[in-house]
């Protein structure tokens, strides 16, 4: 399996037969004309959604529901707790703490969690209230997620929350059985996957949690 970094919030994933590309907002990509393509939209934010994915043409482009946007002979809308089955592929929805929604896509075998704003999010802003809501909010959708066969995660691990950074990440490696970890929405602070696979790696031996050192960075695994 091949896994691209292409920025932000946007990783593809080539398989044997598929190239999924997620959260796209722009950068170039080269994509297999042998291989079928699929866009995957978790929400309407601009760092999430960009029209320009329609400059590809792709063999699906699978919405949340939050986005403007028509159902079309190769779109399909779908809303959070959803599940389709095609191009031979298995799609599942589930919430987001923020809008819209977080994937679960099985494709040749592979499950693949890209959690959209899926995240613990923690504002200095917060009451007691607010962060009760949030704990109970955040850890019931991840739950779901739970008793998936998957391979590969895609999780938050943002700078902006200070030092919560880590809530996501630490909350997914506790519930999620999965081999590969990957950080995203770190806005460009890409040194702080570093830091995270130093506080959690030596926790988890048996799963691999992968640093990101920029743009466009290339990662061949094993499933």
């Amino acid at each position: 399996m091949k896994i691209t970094f292409v920025k932000h919030s946007c990783y593809t994933v080539e398989t044997e037969n598929y190239y999924l590309v997620f959260d796209y907002i722009g950068e170039n990509l080269n994509i297999p004309k042998d291989k079928k393509s699929v866009f995957f939209v978790s929400h309407r934010h601009a760092d999430h959604f960009s029209s320009k994915i329609f400059d590809y043409d792709a063999d699906m482009y699978v919405i949340s529901d939050d986005v403007n946007l028509s159902r079309g002979n190769n779109i399909v809308i779908m809303g959070p707790d959803e599940e389709i089955h095609s191009l031979g592929l298995t799609i599942i929805t589930h919430g987001s703490t923020d809008e819209g929604v977080s994937f679960y896509v099985k494709a040749d075998g592979e499950g693949i969690i890209h959690s959209g704003d899926l995240n613990y999010w923690m504002w200095d802003h917060y009451t007691k209230s607010d962060i009760l809501e949030m704990d109970r909010w955040f850890k019931s959708e991840v739950d779901k997620f739970k008793d998936y066969d998957t391979s590969v995660v895609f999780m938050l691990v943002d700078p902006r929350l200070k030092k919560y950074y880590d809530l996501t990440a630490d909350y997914f490696l506790q519930q999620i059985n999965a081999k590969h970890f990957f950080p995203m929405h770190m806005w460009k602070d890409f040194d702080i996957s570093k830091r995270l696979k130093e506080k959690y790696q030596h926790r988890y031996p048996h799963k691999e949690i992968h640093i990101v050192q920029g743009d466009g960075e290339v990662f061949e695994i094993d499933s």
